[in-house]
């Protein structure tokens, strides 16, 4: 069966002497291993359309539930991250999260569209990669089930002077109930997450927040990423070596 679709790019293993495995993240399929066959041979025409972190349109041959690729065209390859050393380690963070949170074959489009939105802020605009990256990893935890409680502290309910998070737990608590070693947030950072949680991915960029929260807000949805995923990527310890 021939099956067209739309996808990111996530990673190419190479396969055999010139064959490529792909994992892409679809809009129709949920995440895909695509076989590409003859994709390393000189001369490829789909070399160009199967490298990391190009969005490309795919078109694919199932059979017993294995998708081998006949024809790919680039949509978007993110030219603005590809010539940056730093844009692309967090790009390919990026791709590893995303490769992890999507399910085989399990359809989840705001997975893709988070992971387009952020390579899209990456390559094409101003806006700070700490920024880009605390937002990306808040959302994309949410999207796997893992949403903080950042209405009220998580102990006593009070909205007041919550000034800490307990990134096990998954929530804001206020300076009264702080019991421990927890992460430091203060209100323009919690202001920050409700927004990041609340809106739609396509405007979840869309706020205003000081250095010094930044910095907070940054550490907390690092933290919080990788132990609700129980990883430590590696591509996020060789992006922090960069910077």
């Amino acid at each position: 069966m021939q099956v067209v679709d739309k996808g990111l790019i996530l990673r190419e293993t190479p396969y055999k002497e010139a064959d490529v495995m792909l994992s892409v993240l679809t809009e129709c399929g949920g995440k895909l291993s695509v076989l590409a066959r003859g994709a390393k041979r000189k001369g490829s025409r789909v070399s160009a359309a199967i490298q990391l972190l190009t969005y490309s349109e795919l078109t694919l041959y199932e059979s017993g539930g294995r998708y081998t690729l006949n024809e790919a065209e680039p949509i978007e390859m993110f030219f603005g991250v590809r010539g940056d050393i730093v844009k692309l380690s967090l790009g390919s963070y990026f791709a590893e999260v995303l490769e992890l949170a999507a399910e085989s074959e399990s359809i989840n489009p705001e997975l893709l569209r988070l992971g387009l939105n952020s390579l899209y802020a990456l390559a094409k605009t101003n806006i700070p990669h700490e920024k880009i990256k605390a937002v990306f990893e808040l959302k994309v935890a949410s999207l796997s089930g893992y949403t903080p409680n950042v209405l009220g502290c998580g102990i006593c309910g009070s909205v007041d002077d919550l000034a800490y998070f307990d990134v096990e737990n998954g929530t804001v608590l206020c300076s009264a109930c702080n019991g421990g070693f927890l992460k430091r947030i203060d209100a323009s950072a919690v202001d920050a997450m409700r927004f990041i949680l609340s809106e739609d991915i396509k405007r979840i960029f869309s706020f205003s927040i000081n250095d010094s929260s930044m910095k907070l807000l940054s550490a907390v949805c690092d933290e919080y990423l990788s132990v609700h995923f129980d990883r430590k990527f590696k591509t996020n310890i060789f992006y922090k070596g960069l910077i």
